[in-house]
């Protein structure tokens, strides 16, 4: 009866505030937290005039928003869209939940005071994802695989991107180590036009099981869009660079390489896509690595990944295999 009772004040509360502050959706929030991300004020104006013109809710949903989203950007934004700069929208519901202890910003009334809002700009523009995978087999044998990630990518805007990636992968058989391998890349990218950019980035390889404890490579060079459509994106990459190398015997080494590499997507539609990664690091030790990769989305945060890594060096010690190949099939979470 009690939880009937705080349920019906709960929903009367909820049907209460969405009748007087109708919200923009998901969808029109990134496109203006995509708009407020450019230095152009001419294309952040046009874009919330377009959105308050279509949208449920008008100009005031679309200062709500920006209240929420880019608070930087309002006193343009109210300019823009004809509201007199002395108020302020209030702001959404869920911001009003999720605000921390301590944390100021536009009051209840709709009044602007002034207090300093939390800018909120730096998160824009970051996104990023997680997997995890696992599988156990028991009976005649006993194996157990483990395989985690961590990618983090940011678009600074005018061309400039970063991508940050973390791959760690562990399995045992018979109670064995057969894997033991973690990866830490990062690059970042400046693009020039459609066409051409430059990029600077490194590689961390640490596996245990390998011809080498681990290795380290960073490069820089040129970026070529071969490809770039709603479907199909295709990008090359060349340029030189110096990999040092931990031998599991011997002393270590340092050498000058030449770093290849291609990045290719395949979106089939809304919800599934194929990539495919290509590093080829010409060098007296050479090693190529490709990673393919089949994602396919079961909500809109959560999604299934079919990967598969190989890994070839060209110049093993004596006892070591060449080549390492890796499958994974993995829960992701996108953020």
């Amino acid at each position: 009866m009690r939880f009937r009772f705080f349920a019906a004040i709960f929903f009367a509360l909820f049907i209460s505030v969405s009748a007087s502050a109708q919200e923009l959706s998901d969808d029109y929030r990134q496109l203006i937290g995509e708009a407020a991300t450019h230095d152009d004020g001419t294309h952040f104006n046009a874009t919330i005039i377009l959105i308050s013109n279509v949208a449920p809710g008008g100009a005031d949903s679309v200062i709500r928003a920006i209240s929420d989203i880019a608070p930087e950007r309002l006193g343009s934004a109210q300019s823009a869209l004809g509201i007199e700069p002395s108020t302020r929208a209030a702001p959404s519901p869920m911001a009003a939940m999720t605000q921390a202890p301590g944390e100021s910003g536009p009051p209840a009334n709709g009044v602007q005071t002034d207090l300093p809002t939390t800018d909120r700009s730096f998160l824009l523009g970051w996104s990023g994802r997680i997997s995890a995978g696992l599988s156990h087999v028991s009976g005649n044998s006993e194996q157990q695989s483990y395989a985690l990630g961590f990618h983090l990518d940011r678009d600074f805007g005018n061309g400039w991107n970063l991508t940050n990636r973390l791959d760690y992968g562990y399995a045992e058989s018979a109670g064995a180590v057969s894997q033991d391998q973690l990866q830490i890349e990062s690059r970042i990218e400046r693009a020039f036009n459609d066409r051409w950019g430059a990029f600077l980035g490194g590689q961390y390889d640490r596996d245990q099981l390998s011809s080498y404890d681990w290795t380290v490579f960073a490069s820089a060079g040129l970026t070529y869009q071969a490809i770039a459509s709603e479907k199909f994106d295709w990008s090359l990459r060349a340029g030189p660079g110096v990999r040092y190398l931990t031998p599991t015997l011997g002393p270590d080494e340092t050498q000058t390489v030449l770093d290849l590499g291609s990045d290719f997507v395949w979106t089939f539609n809304d919800t599934s896509s194929l990539g495919s990664e290509t590093t080829l690091l010409a060098a007296e030790s050479s090693k190529l690595q490709q990673v393919f990769s089949f994602t396919t989305a079961v909500t809109e945060a959560w999604a299934l990944e079919f990967g598969w890594r190989y890994q070839y060096e060209f110049e093993p010690l004596p006892g070591f295999e060449a080549s390492d190949s890796t499958v994974t099939i993995s829960v992701v979470r996108e953020f």
